[in-house]
């Protein structure tokens, strides 16, 4: 006759060892004692976070490299966009000088040539203004009625501040060679290696706004728009002597 009186201890082996043999057991006893569920759960999870902070040495870097590659993917995207739109940009620029440079081999006399650059220059680079000024000491006769500015060398000069290039605010001197007012101007000496008188005329480009023009603009094509007007202000005024 077995001994009904006797106990067994029963450990956490003997119960894991049963449950393992038994996966069925397990799938009732969680259907019936729900709570066992969220036990174990809140069991494991407080067991993990221990085993996270066993070594406090261990530093999880994984949130600050996510944050950094967060960032240079950022910076990559800003810097992709602003390459597109200096591009879009430089397009722009290079298209208008190309229509400038056409106006300009289209002028037969200097008139012609003189409207190209005070009528279409203002719309193909969107100015409030362009002229092409020449000193009044040099000038040739028979100018009346070319559409060249005069001026005397000495206001033009206090205008570009003795420079051969002048991007800003119109200074005084400035102010009395516009023919409208004009919030910022860039004035550019022709290239001083063409013959006179071209190498004593300026061209002037009227700004619609204070950042139409500014001292840190790339100036790489307004010098080059400047040689063009200068190349095709010599070509009028040698057809010009030819004529007459």
């Amino acid at each position: 006759m077995a001994d009904t009186t006797s106990t067994k201890n029963i450990t956490a082996t003997d119960i894991a060892a049963f449950l393992t043999d038994n996966p069925d057991s397990i799938a009732d006893m969680l259907a019936n004692h729900p709570k066992l569920l969220a036990l174990c759960l809140a069991v494991a999870h407080d067991q993990a976070q221990d085993n996270r902070q066993i070594d406090p040495k261990v530093v999880d870097l994984s949130p600050a490299l996510a944050f950094k590659a967060r960032q240079d993917a950022r910076k990559i995207k800003q810097t992709h966009e602003s390459l597109l739109e200096v591009a879009a940009e430089n397009i722009l620029s290079w298209k208008r000088v190309h229509h400038a440079t056409l106006g300009l081999l289209a002028s037969t006399d200097l008139p012609s040539m003189c409207q190209v650059i005070t009528n279409e220059f203002p719309v193909i680079f969107d100015l409030n203004q362009c002229q092409l000024i020449i000193e009044e000491e040099v000038a040739m006769q028979n100018i009346t009625g070319t559409g060249l500015s005069l001026h005397p060398a000495t206001k033009i000069d206090a205008a570009i501040n003795s420079r051969s290039l002048y991007l800003g605010m119109p200074n005084d001197a400035a102010q009395q060679l516009l023919v409208r007012p004009a919030e910022s101007l860039a004035i550019i000496r022709l290239p001083d290696r063409l013959p006179n008188p071209v190498s004593h005329a300026v061209l002037l480009l009227g700004g619609k706004t204070a950042y139409s023009f500014q001292p840190d603009l790339g100036c790489d094509l307004l010098v080059l728009l400047a040689e063009m007007v200068g190349v095709t202000l010599a070509a009028r005024l040698e057809l010009q002597d030819t004529v007459q």
